[in-house]
C-alpha cells in the first residue's frame, strides 16, 4: 500500500441505441420474449461497431490531439526508455491500450467503459474524452451519411417522370433530413449515457489483501528455504 504504486479506475455506463427508426422496426403479429425485443432494439452489432470504434487507432489519437494529452501520456513511460516506441503515436496508443478496456453486456444491454490513471481526477477526466468524442465522431459520422443519401434522393426525384415515384423519394429525403435533425439536436441518438463517468475514491489496484498475502506467502516460503539449508549445513 506504501510502495507499490495505486492506480485509480474511472468507469462509464452507455446503452447503445439502434440505428432503425421506430417507423422502420419491422412489426409482427408473435409475442416477442425480452431477449428477440432487446436484439431488436439494441442489436450487438451496434454495441461491436462502437467497441471497434473507441478502441481504433485513428479514435485514439484524434482524442489525444484534441485534448491535448500527449505530453500526460508519454511521461508515465520515461521510467522505461528501453520500452519506448521510436515513433510516439504508436506509445500513446500502446499506453491507451493498457489503462483502456470496455465490456458489452448480452443480458442488459449496456456498454461499461474503464480507463486507470495514477490520478484519480485524470481518469475520470479521460474516461468522459472518450465518451464525448465518441458521440460527436459518430454524430459527425450520421450527418454526412444523411446528407449525402439526401442530395442522392434529390437528383433521383429530379430526373425521374414518375410522380408516384416522386413522392416516395420525397417522404424518404424528409426521413433522412429528420434523421440528421436528430443526430445534430439529440445527445442521445447513438447511446444513451446511464452512468456518467466516475472514479472511485479507493485505488483499483494494488489490492491490499492480496500483495498482503502474497508477502506473507514468500516470506514463509524464504524462511523455510533459510531454516531446512542451515538444518542442511548444521547436520548434514
Amino acid at each position: 500500500m506504501f510502495v507499490m504504486t495505486k492506480w485509480y479506475r474511472a468507469e462509464a455506463v452507455l446503452r447503445p441505441v439502434s440505428e432503425l427508426m421506430p417507423n422502420r422496426l419491422a412489426v409482427s403479429e408473435r409475442p416477442l420474449n425480452v431477449s428477440s425485443l432487446l436484439d431488436q432494439v439494441v442489436p450487438t452489432s451496434r454495441a461491436e461497431e462502437l467497441i471497434t470504434t473507441v478502441e481504433s487507432f485513428q479514435f485514439s489519437l484524434a482524442m489525444v490531439k484534441n485534448h491535448h494529452l500527449e505530453r500526460a501520456l508519454l511521461s508515465t513511460r520515461h521510467w522505461r526508455p528501453w520500452n519506448r516506441h521510436p515513433d510516439p503515436a504508436w506509445e500513446i496508443y500502446r499506453t491507451l491500450q493498457a489503462r483502456f478496456s470496455c465490456d458489452y453486456s448480452i443480458s442488459t444491454g449496456n456498454l461499461t467503459l474503464y480507463y486507470q490513471d495514477r490520478d484519480r481526477a485524470m481518469a475520470q477526466t479521460i474516461l468522459g474524452f472518450y465518451v464525448d468524442d465518441l458521440r460527436a465522431k459518430l454524430r459527425e459520422e450520421q450527418v454526412g451519411t444523411t446528407t449525402a443519401t439526401a442530395k442522392s434522393l434529390r437528383d433521383e426525384a429530379g430526373s425521374t417522370p414518375d410522380t408516384l415515384l416522386q413522392q416516395q423519394l420525397f417522404q424518404l429525403i424528409a426521413e433522412q433530413l429528420q434523421q440528421q435533425k436528430l443526430a445534430m439536436v439529440d445527445a442521445n441518438f447513438a447511446f444513451k449515457v446511464i452512468d456518467a463517468p466516475r472514479a472511485s475514491d479507493r485505488p483499483y489496484s494494488p489490492s491490499v489483501l492480496l500483495v498482503s498475502g502474497l508477502a506473507f506467502v514468500v516470506t514463509l516460503f524464504i524462511s523455510c528455504l533459510i531454516i531446512l539449508t542451515r538444518e542442511q549445513l548444521t547436520y548434514g
